[in-house]
C-alpha cells in the first residue's frame, strides 16, 4: 500500500464531467495563523471516492475568504489526483444555523410551556366556579335544614371545608400565574438572543475534482486567507526599583489581542501569532518627482512663525495606584505562554493548548511571552514646562522579535503608573518609557534676569540676553542620573544669531533626538547631592526688524 501526495493540476474554474459523482465533504478548522490584519486557515476533510472522476463538494467556506487563496492538498491510499478546484457562491439558509436553530427550538418548548399553564389556570378557574357555587347553596341549605331539625354544626363544617378549598386553590392559582410570568420572561430574553444574533453569511462552495485510480481514500486540507481577523499586541510592563542598593528589574509581558467576524467559529484549533503584515504590501513604494519652484513673498509676521518653537506637551498630572492583596502561603497562578519560533525576516508565537475563538463576540487576550530587562534608570526633567521630575527607563529590544505597536500599561514597584502607546521596535532598538513623577527629585527653574538693548552707532542691531538658574535636588537615599532639558532658539535667518554667554552651563548634549535647539545636561547625582546649572544665551537681530520666540 502507497501514500501518494495529492498534486493541484489546475487552479482555474473548470465544469464538472457529466460522468462525474458529486460527493459531500465535511471538512473541519485545524489550525490558524492570525497576522495583524488578516489570517490564514486551514480545515481538513476525510474523504472517499471510486474508481474514476469524482467532484467532492465542500459548501461550508466563510463568504469573506480570498477566493483566489484557496489552495488544496493532501494524501491519499491509491492513485489520487487533483483536477480541479473550482468556487462558486452558496445558498444563503438562515434556519440551518446551529445557534440559531437551538434558541428557536427553546422558544418553541416556553411557549408549550406558556400552553401548559394555561391549561392549568383554566381547570382551576373551574375548581373555584364549582366551590363558588356551592357556597352560594350553603344559606339556602342551611335555613332548610334547620327546618327540618338538622344540627347547625354540620352547615358550618360544610363551609369552613368549603372555604379551606377555596384557599388552596387561589394559591395554585398564584403559583402558576407567577411560574407563567418567568416563562415569559424567558422567551423575551430568548428572543432578544435571538434577534441579537449577526445575520447568516452566505458560504462559498469549493468543487474539488478527482480522478482515482481506483477507490481510495485520504485526507485533504484546504487552506485560504481571510481579512475578518488579526491581532493587536498589548504589554505589561513592571519596573521593579527595590531597596537603594538593589538593582532596578523590569518584566515586559506580551498578550495578544485576537478577534475574527469571519462568520464561523474557530474551534480547538491549533493557534500561531505571526509579526509578519501581508496585509501592508510586498515591496518598497514608489517616489514620484521633487520639484522645487519658487514661492510667493509672504509677510514677515509668517516668517516670524517659523521661529517658535514648539512647547513640548504638558506632562500628565493624574496618578494612580493599583495594589494586589495575596494570602500568606499562597503560591502564584502560572500562566501559559506561546512557544517562540523566531526566523531572520519573520516571528511566530504557536499557542501550546487547542484554543476556541468565536466569530464577532469581542475579543480575547491570551499571554504570549515575558522576558527579563535590564533598564537604564534615569530621572527626565523640563522644567521650562513642569516642576515635575519623571523616572524614565531605557532598555534594547533582545528578545529577537519586534515590539509590534500597541499600548502598554506600566507599573512601578507593583502600583499602576499609567498606559502609553508602544512604538513599533526592531530587535536590537533601544526603547524609551517614562514610569511617572518622581517626588524625590526636585527640579526648580528660576529667571536670574533678562536685558535687552541696542549696539552700534546708529542702532544697527538689537539684542536679548536671559540668564535661568535651574537646581536640581537627589533626595533618593541613592545615587541617579538625571537630565535636564531645555531650549535654546534657533535662527531661522542668517541675520539672526543665537549664542551662549560666558557664565552657562556647557550643554552634555545637543540637538537632543534629532530636536534642533534642544539641549540637555546629563549628570550623574550622588544620593542627597545639589547641583546648579546656568541657562544663559544672548539673541541679536537688525535693528530694523521684530523677532518673537516663545521661551
Amino acid at each position: 500500500m502507497k501514500i501518494l501526495a495529492l498534486t493541484l493540476a489546475a487552479l482555474a474554474a473548470s465544469g464538472a464531467h457529466a460522468f462525474a459523482a458529486d460527493l459531500p465533504l465535511s471538512s473541519r478548522i485545524t489550525s490558524v495563523t492570525v497576522h495583524p490584519q488578516g489570517a490564514a486557515v486551514l480545515r481538513e476533510a476525510a474523504f472517499s471516492v471510486p474508481p474514476g472522476v469524482s467532484v467532492l463538494v465542500a459548501d461550508d467556506l466563510p463568504a469573506d475568504m480570498v477566493a483566489d487563496s484557496l489552495r488544496v492538498d493532501g494524501l491519499a491510499v491509491g492513485g489520487v489526483t487533483i483536477r480541479s478546484v473550482e468556487t462558486r457562491p452558496g445558498k444563503v439558509d438562515p434556519e440551518a444555523d446551529p445557534i440559531r436553530q437551538a434558541i428557536a427550538a427553546e422558544i418553541e418548548t416556553l411557549r408549550d410551556k406558556i400552553g401548559s399553564l394555561d391549561d392549568r389556570l383554566a381547570a382551576l378557574d373551574l375548581r373555584v366556579k364549582f366551590i363558588d357555587q356551592l357556597a352560594e347553596s350553603v344559606p339556602q341549605g342551611l335555613a332548610k335544614g334547620i327546618a327540618e331539625g338538622k344540627s347547625i354544626g354540620d352547615w358550618v363544617q360544610t363551609a369552613e371545608g368549603l372555604g379551606l378549598e377555596r384557599e388552596k386553590i387561589d394559591q395554585q392559582r398564584s403559583a402558576t400565574r407567577i411560574e407563567r410570568r418567568g416563562v415569559e420572561k424567558r422567551i423575551d430574553e430568548r428572543q432578544r438572543a435571538l434577534d441579537a444574533l449577526p445575520p447568516v453569511l452566505p458560504k462559498l462552495m469549493a468543487r474539488i475534482e478527482l480522478m482515482a485510480n481506483q477507490a481510495a481514500t485520504g485526507n485533504l486540507s484546504l487552506g485560504y486567507r481571510t481579512y475578518s481577523a488579526g491581532w493587536s499586541p498589548a504589554y505589561d510592563i513592571s519596573l521593579a526599583l527595590g531597596e537603594a542598593a538593589d538593582e532596578p528589574k523590569m518584566e515586559l509581558i506580551r498578550r495578544a489581542e485576537l478577534h475574527q467576524e469571519t462568520g464561523e467559529d474557530w474551534a480547538g484549533v491549533a493557534l500561531s501569532l505571526s509579526t509578519t503584515r501581508p496585509a501592508e504590501g510586498t515591496q518598497a513604494p514608489d517616489l514620484s518627482e521633487s520639484v522645487v519652484r519658487f514661492a510667493p513673498r509672504f509677510a514677515q509676521d509668517e516668517a516670524s512663525e517659523s521661529m517658535q518653537l514648539a512647547r513640548p506637551a504638558p506632562a500628565p498630572t493624574a496618578r494612580y495606584k493599583m495594589e494586589a492583596e495575596v494570602g500568606g502561603g499562597a503560591d502564584a497562578v502560572v500562566q501559559s505562554e506561546a512557544v517562540a519560533d523566531f526566523g531572520d525576516f519573520r516571528a511566530e508565537y504557536r499557542i501550546a493548548e487547542p484554543v476556541s475563538v468565536a466569530s464577532g463576540e469581542g475579543s480575547r487576550s491570551v499571554r504570549i511571552a515575558s522576558e527579563a530587562v535590564a533598564p537604564a534608570i534615569e530621572v527626565r526633567a523640563v522644567p521650562a514646562v513642569s516642576d515635575s521630575a519623571f523616572l524614565t527607563a531605557r532598555f534594547k529590544n533582545k528578545s529577537g522579535a519586534p515590539y509590534v505597536g500597541g499600548n502598554a500599561v506600566l507599573y512601578r514597584d507593583g502600583a499602576f503608573a499609567g498606559t502609553v502607546p508602544l512604538a513599533f521596535t526592531a530587535p536590537e532598538a533601544e526603547l524609551t518609557l517614562g514610569f511617572g513623577i518622581d517626588d524625590k527629585v526636585g527640579v526648580t527653574r528660576t529667571t536670574l534676569d533678562r536685558k535687552t538693548g541696542e549696539r552700534g552707532l546708529i542702532s544697527s542691531e538689537k539684542t536679548d540676553e536671559l540668564r535661568y538658574r535651574i537646581k536640581v535636588e537627589n533626595r533618593h537615599a541613592r545615587p541617579i542620573s538625571i537630565v535636564v532639558l531645555d531650549q535654546l532658539p534657533v535662527p531661522e535667518a542668517k541675520t539672526i544669531t543665537v549664542q551662549s554667554l560666558a557664565e552657562a552651563t556647557p550643554p552634555t548634549e545637543s540637538a537632543v533626538d534629532g530636536k534642533r535647539g534642544v539641549v540637555a545636561w546629563r549628570y550623574d547625582y550622588a544620593a542627597g547631592e545639589t547641583k546648579e546649572i546656568i541657562h544663559a544665551f544672548a539673541i541679536r537681530w537688525p535693528a530694523d526688524q521684530d523677532v518673537f520666540w516663545e521661551n
